[in-house]
């Protein structure tokens, strides 16, 4: 097997990182260039747990981040009015969720050249990375509402 990990295996990493960067930004209030070079300069195919992580795509890591933090009123305005809605029933405005939310809808509205199964999907990983629960389901529905919306 060669070394180099695959196209897939680079968005993939490029798509968790963006989270945690976005996460960070959101819980830290570092601005976004900062937040960018260090996640490139420190995090990048760090180790954890004794496994190298694979190497982000670099650019789509850094369009995302960029784009999140450029356009960040108007994706919260989005995935606000694309979340369920039930009589009595607020969901929970977790940061770690609302940053995959921004993130994949970012993607969604930005990234016309790539199929929104494979966003929609990509982000529905990144998700049960971090959550067990409902939220891999919840990130799929709302992202697939947005996905109506604004493809």
């Amino acid at each position: 097997m060669s070394g180099k990990p695959s196209q897939t295996a680079r968005n993939k990493a490029a798509r968790l990182m963006a989270v945690q960067a976005v996460y960070q930004m959101s819980v830290n209030h570092k601005e976004a260039p900062f937040i960018v070079n260090e996640y490139l300069s420190l995090r990048s195919g760090m180790e954890v747990d004794g496994e190298k992580m694979v190497p982000p795509d670099e650019k789509l890591f850094q369009d995302i981040v960029l784009g999140v933090n450029e356009r960040l009123t108007d994706l919260l305005e989005i995935v606000q009015a694309n979340r369920p809605q039930k009589e009595g029933h607020t969901y929970p405005n977790e940061p770690l969720l609302m940053a995959v939310l921004l993130c994949g809808s970012y993607e969604l509205l930005a990234h016309h050249g790539v199929d929104s199964p494979i966003i929609i999907s990509g982000y529905i990983d990144v998700a049960k990375a971090f959550f067990e629960g409902h939220e891999p389901s919840l990130i799929n529905g709302v992202l697939d509402s947005v996905r109506k919306v604004i493809r």
